[in-house]
């Protein structure tokens, strides 16, 4: 019989029984330590069959954890197809002994709703259907009033848990939460009790959230051309039959007792695994994890199922739809991920793309052939797929993109490709690799994906190994294998995708009521645990500051653990001042120099392991550099030979002014920028981004020698250099002065130009009409200059009102009333002294709930309910935050600089830490009442008109239909 985790714990708690680590169920390690392991994983298995993989991080006070379960959508029967991912989004619920006030009383309208859930499952007539569906609602409703909803967030924000979230996928479920190192215990209890008794509670309002981000999935340009390539590419398969969402059909009509049997059937420990990376010691890790986790018992696991795909003859062409870009994407099968050629098809990838000196990289996005192209790969258990793709130029065919992708292969089957491109790919995966050793996230993906590979973990560390023994005849080889026979050519034409029919459900409100709390929730929290002091930013030991007399600023920051530098060049100038900026900076990643042409300089990059960039805000340029120290001063040479003497050929800035005007007809196609830009208008009036951009005469008329001379002109001003890496102060001086002299002074850059929302007497709404299953609603107004004095309450407010899952927003606007997948809101400081506030909300609902979602946003930010329960969790998530919240040696020196641009001195966290602690309701309440009830919003809708009462709309503000050529530039 399974021993609950509060069970456990209430005993430990109250010191009635002290039972060792062998009272539990043993485990044992499996693994032997492998001097090639960079990471060091202790790799362990209880006797249960659980995996646990452990690797020591102690670089900030946290760990990062994800539980995995080898089921996902291509174990979904065909019949309730989602069902993998409804099941992650109720494993959020609850227990029996969590997430409930009185699970006995409960049970009772629970059993009930499942009964009445399979009557309807099984039923066909629609009016029967109708009256069960009302019978659900009642059902729902009576067991709902024992519901602690989101009690499990809640529990993790109080204890300063972040990254709270899980996913689904065709092979896997995962399940993720990041916490303070001290509270690895209560992680255990929770989890543990979590995984082995979960209870299917909020089910009704929770399927119609799934129903919503399976609209979002529709509407969604990408999946639409994915899904009809995968369903070609398997015609039998899961991968390409069952999409991890689920189908309509399915999720309106779900089976609880199929969702029961799944979990019966999958969640077992012998089919799951624990991955933990950060700040713990690993021996005390395990017996906690066993203690825990060990009187769960494992089950045999149903027969995997097999299917067996025919091979592809010749090419199959499939078209999907959608106003957007037009788009290719071509898909070849490959191998599945532990076939022994999978590094082989690794290295192939990357000479097809490597985003800087691949075949693609060079041949068509580097020479403007096409607008923009790419590709990658996709290993799955069963089988595996290489996909290439491109978006062709204004008056390109998708057939023409097409042969320029597959003429790509032909060059890899020739062996075309220079004899360096194999070496340096190797050293970008090696970097690639240390820069992952410092994120608990990266850890924790690379165990992850070894174990649901079936992959012994001593293999995953060798993969470098067998990267560096891939030859060029290995390449050539695999690419005539692959790529010789059949494929899948996706061509996505710009026209009306196929919308679902939506209904609205009637749906009886959830009473949230936040002072509730299961008695297993009280106990969890009551457990002790040693404080951990905050580390706060040290001016002495972080980072150093020189300065010049001449106007240049040096920030330094040492790096610990790794060999890897990044370096920038910030000057205050941006497209305020110049606003041909952002076009000179795309000629400029199309540029060579004096010695390197284009294609070579980007050669020279890769073979360094170096990436630059130089990008324009505002009222700001920031040119970049990264890559390894070994090759910092070449890197820097390269670059200072490049910002000096740019040069490209004279049809390049031709064919790069149709690339981008054809990229803003586009965006006059799609939802998401038409959202963007509609929420800039209403912002902004005409100050908004999308109209200062160059209009098409202005942009046609530039030369190139316009526009490398605003480049030129970028190092005559002030500047701020920040350097992160293990190169001596010193040295990185001396390259400085090496490669980057100073004759004279700097200029002082342009005034700060700070923009101000526009103001209004009244509500008023901007409404753009778009034929979507969704509607994107947001919901904003300015607020008062930025003031240091306000951010402990500003902080206070967000993480109440929206703070992850237990917030206000999500659980009134999603647990409580099913209106989104989507729902955020945030008051929002200024970057620096004097810039404005503004207090932000955003929605993405079903269309024909747009006006409902709308009103009760604007209800909550204009009466925010009242709860010190909720308070004191909300409080007590930022304290327990500030505890852990030690900035990364990568993180120093852009803190130090965002601080600095506010006017404060290092580090700002102190006071606020202390004043957070001394803050009241009363405090949080005052700000409120000061900056957010009453005031007149911007309301920016883009949405389907005919879905929307508009008389109704205008009761919440004043309606203006906007048209395109309101907020695009000409």
């Amino acid at each position: 019989m399974h021993i609950t985790a509060l069970k456990r714990f209430s005993l430990l708690i109250a010191a009635t029984l002290l039972l060792s680590v062998s009272s539990w169920a043993d485990y044992k390690r499996i693994n032997k330590p492998n001097p090639d392991d960079p990471l060091e994983v202790a790799l362990f298995r209880l006797d249960n069959g659980l995996l646990v993989y452990l690797t020591e991080n102690h670089e900030t006070p946290r760990f990062y954890t994800e539980i995995a379960v080898r089921a996902g959508s291509k174990h979904d029967p065909a019949e309730s197809t989602g069902l993998a991912h409804y099941l992650e989004h109720l494993l959020f619920k609850g227990s029996d002994e969590f997430g409930t006030l009185d699970y006995e009383k409960e049970q009772v309208h629970l059993d009930r709703v499942e009964a009445l859930y399979e009557e309807h499952f099984m039923e066909t007539d629609p009016d029967k259907r109708k009256a069960i569906y009302a019978e659900i609602n009642a059902a729902a409703a009576k067991a709902a009033q024992y519901a602690v909803p989101n009690e499990m967030d809640r529990i993790y924000n109080a204890v300063g848990g972040a990254a709270i979230n899980a996913h689904t996928w065709h092979e896997e479920t995962v399940y993720k939460v990041g916490l303070p190192a001290n509270r690895l215990r209560q992680w255990a209890a929770l989890e543990s009790e979590r995984f082995a008794d979960p209870v299917f509670r909020l089910f009704q309002t929770e399927l119609e959230t799934v129903y919503e981000e399976l609209n979002r999935s529709l509407d969604s340009k990408s999946r639409i051309i994915s899904y009809a390539v995968e369903a070609a590419l398997y015609k039998k398969h899961p991968y390409g039959q069952q999409h991890t969402i689920g189908k309509v059909e399915h999720l309106k009509n779900p089976s609880l007792k199929n969702i029961g049997a799944f979990y019966d059937a999958y969640y077992v420990p012998n089919n799951m695994a624990i991955f933990i990376s950060g700040d713990i010691e690993t021996e005390t890790a395990i017996e906690v994890i066993d203690e825990y986790f060990s009187g769960w018992e494992r089950k045999r696991l149903p027969r995997a199922k097999k299917w067996r795909e025919k091979d592809l003859d010749g090419r199959e062409l499939v078209i999907a739809r959608h106003k957007s870009e037009e788009y290719v994407l071509l898909a070849f099968r490959t191998e599945k991920r532990s076939h022994r050629n999978t590094e082989v098809l690794s290295v192939l990838d990357m000479i097809l793309d490597n985003a800087a000196a691949g075949l693609i990289n060079l041949n068509l996005n580097q020479q403007q052939r096409v607008r923009a192209a790419g590709s990658y790969p996709q290993q799955y258990n069963d089988y595996g797929a290489q996909y290439l793709w491109g978006i062709p130029k204004d008056g390109q065919t998708l057939d023409e993109v097409e042969q320029l992708l597959l003429e790509q292969l032909e060059i890899i089957k020739r062996g075309d490709f220079d004899d360096w491109l194999i070496p340096a790919i190797v050293t970008d995966f090696k970097k690639n690799l240390k820069r992952g050793q410092e994120s608990d996230f990266a850890r924790v993906s690379v165990m992850r994906d070894s174990w649901l590979g079936f992959e012994k973990w001593d293999d995953a560390v060798a993969a470098i190994e067998r990267i560096e023994k891939v030859a060029k005849k290995d390449v050539m080889r695999a690419a005539k294998k692959y790529f010789g026979g059949g494929y899948v050519a996706g061509h996505r034409i710009s026209e009306q995708h196929e919308l679902p029919n939506i209904e609205k459900p009637e749906l009886a409100r959830i009473d949230i009521d936040p002072s509730r709390e299961s008695d297993f929730g009280r106990a969890l929290l009551a457990m002790p645990v040693a404080p951990i002091a905050p580390v706060f930013v040290d001016r002495e030991t972080d980072f150093q500051v020189e300065k010049d007399a001449r106007g240049r600023t040096l920030y330094y920051s040492p790096n610990p653990l790794n060999d890897l530098f990044s370096f920038s060049i910030t000057v205050e100038v941006g497209t305020y001042e110049d606003n041909t900026l952002s076009t000179a900076a795309q000629l400029l990643g199309k540029s060579g120099t004096a010695k390197y042409s284009a294609e070579d300089l980007k050669k020279e990059w890769y073979k360094l392991g170096s990436n630059f960039g130089l990008g324009s805000g505002d009222n700001e340029t920031r040119i970049s550099l990264s890559g390894l120290d070994e090759n910092f001063e070449a890197s820097l040479d390269l670059m200072f030979q490049l910002l000096s003497a740019p040069s490209s050929g004279p049809q390049t800035l031709e064919e790069m002014k149709k690339i981008i005007l054809a990229g803003r007809s586009d965006a006059k196609k799609q939802a998401t920028s038409i959202s963007a830009a509609l929420e800039e208008f209403n912002r902004y009036g005409g100050d908004s981004a999308y109209l200062r951009m160059l209009p098409e005469a202005r942009l046609n008329a530039l030369s190139a020698e316009q526009l490398y001379a605003v480049i030129g002109r970028l190092l005559d001003y002030k500047h701020t250099i920040s350097y992160t890496g293990s190169l001596p102060l010193p040295q990185v001086k001396a390259a400085l002065d090496r490669y980057f002299p100073l004759r004279g002074g700097l200029k002082d850059p342009p005034p700060y130009r700070f923009r101000k929302v526009r103001t209004t007497d009244q509500t008023e709404v901007y409404f753009f009409d778009k034929e979507e299953a969704k509607s994107n609603v947001r919901l904003e107004f300015g607020s008062v200059p930025y003031d240091e004095r306000m951010n402990p309450a500003v902080q206070l407010y967000n993480s109440y009102f929206a703070g992850s899952m237990s917030g206000i927003v999500f659980q009134e606007l999603r647990e409580a009333r099913a209106l989104a997948y989507s729902a955020g809101a945030r008051y929002i400081e200024g970057n620096r002294g004097k810039d404005q506030n503004r207090m932000v909300g955003a929605i993405q609902t079903q269309a024909d709930k747009t006006l409902e979602a709308t009103e009760a946003f604007v209800e909550l930010l204009e009466n925010l309910p009242e709860s010190p329960d909720r308070f004191s969790i909300a409080r007590d998530s930022i304290i327990n935050r500030y505890r852990t919240a030690k900035i990364g040696f990568r993180g120093v020196i852009g803190a130090v600089r965002s601080w600095e641009k506010l006017g404060l001195e290092v580090d700002p966290r102190i006071h606020r830490y202390a004043t957070i602690q001394e803050s009241t309701i009363e405090d949080m309440l005052s700000f409120h009442k000061k900056y957010i009830a009453g005031k007149p919003k911007l309301i920016s809708i883009v949405g389907d008109k005919s879905k929307i009462d508009m008389e109704r709309l205008r009761a919440i503000g004043a309606v203006e239909e906007i048209r395109l050529e309101q907020i695009f530039v000409d």
